[in-house]
């Protein structure tokens, strides 16, 4: 979660900036990256831009240098189609990807608020906050199929054979929240739930093992983060709460399938057994770090100082520099696809 509370929102207004000039479409390569770009609150400028890691010519924004809206979330790849959600226009704008990216189709969403989406086959699980519920869409109709209460703003969401888990960082009344409910995904009830650390927002599985990052708020917006880990087969939960400590962001990264990293201002944290941080060990030498995502050989660091355009910078997954591309503002979240 990136932009968490109605304070921090209100706080971006002042950053208008956005990139226009782009081609209009592009090529898929052996190896694309796409980074969404949240845009600054109420100005509408968010915008999907793709890049090839290695190939420092390939940045390119997405639509031709046209807004995908107001407030991007973030996005999932699933069944040749890439879903980027857009927060506060409540829709999802859907690109078909092959040899061009395509924008064919949108769904609107109707003040729901969207956060974030997974996909099981031709099912979509959307997590709303002014609903309080997530939404069940039909992806070969776009239509929505069914809701879920629950109670709170659902955050994160991740699936595991059966079960849909869901973060719930702040009650309906934006009081803090510390719950991961554990959904069926054939009843669609709550089965489960799981009591971590205040303000619960990404999760990572493990084997049986779900990783879930947390950020808090104390007095004068102090902020104090910290990382739960839920045993799925027993139902016990351990947790290390950080403290006083704004330099940790909100990001869990998983790197070769088993090593834990939380994201922080300047990279990535290595996890230790007992869930604090090794602060002494950060992979990345960056500034101003907002957002990180991984592949299979990169990382990708989203800098910004909130007005466009700011900078995506390339490593390998143990730190060396590989390249950096200028993109749109606020850089918050990437996927990639492998040919």
């Amino acid at each position: 979660m990136k932009q968490t509370t109605l304070m921090l929102l209100l706080l971006l207004v002042f950053c208008n900036g956005c990139i226009t000039d782009a081609p209009d479409n592009n090529l898929i390569g052996d190896a694309q990256t796409f980074v969404l770009c949240e845009g600054n609150y109420g100005v509408g400028n968010s915008a999907l831009w793709s890049f090839s890691p290695d190939d420092s010519t390939t940045e390119n924004q997405i639509l031709g240098g046209t807004s995908l809206g107001d407030l991007a979330q973030s996005m999932t790849i699933a069944n040749d189609k890439l879903y980027a959600v857009i927060n506060n226009s409540h829709k999802i704008e859907i690109f078909t990807l092959g040899d061009e990216i395509i924008q064919d189709e949108v769904i609107q969403l109707n003040n729901a608020g969207p956060r974030y989406l997974a996909v099981n086959e031709s099912i979509a699980y959307v997590s709303c906050w002014n609903l309080n519920a997530i939404l069940i869409l039909d992806l070969t109709n776009l239509s929505i199929i069914d809701t879920i209460a629950v109670p709170g703003m659902p955050e994160n969401l991740i699936l595991n054979d059966n079960s849909l888990f869901a973060s719930i960082p702040m009650n309906a009344d934006w009081s803090p929240a510390s719950n991961v409910l554990e959904i069926s995904t054939i009843t669609n009830e709550i089965i489960q739930t799981y009591e971590v650390i205040s303000g619960p927002s990404d999760l990572q599985l493990i084997g049986e093992n779900l990783f879930v990052a947390s950020t808090f708020y104390g007095a004068n917006w102090t902020t104090y983060t910290g990382l739960s880990k839920i045993d799925l087969s027993t139902g016990i939960v351990t947790s290390n709460t950080d403290g006083n400590n704004s330099t940790i962001l909100g990001d869990i990264i998983l790197l070769d399938a088993q090593y834990l990293f939380r994201s922080t201002s300047t990279g990535l944290a290595p996890v230790n057994e007992d869930l604090s941080l090794n602060l002494d060990n950060i992979i990345g030498s960056q500034t101003r770090v907002y957002s990180v995502g991984a592949d299979e050989e990169y990382l990708f660091f989203g800098t910004t100082d909130y007005t466009a355009p700011d900078t995506v910078y390339v490593t390998t997954h143990s730190g060396e520099s590989v390249n950096k591309f200028i993109v749109g503002a606020i850089p918050g979240d990437f996927v990639s696809i492998l040919n």
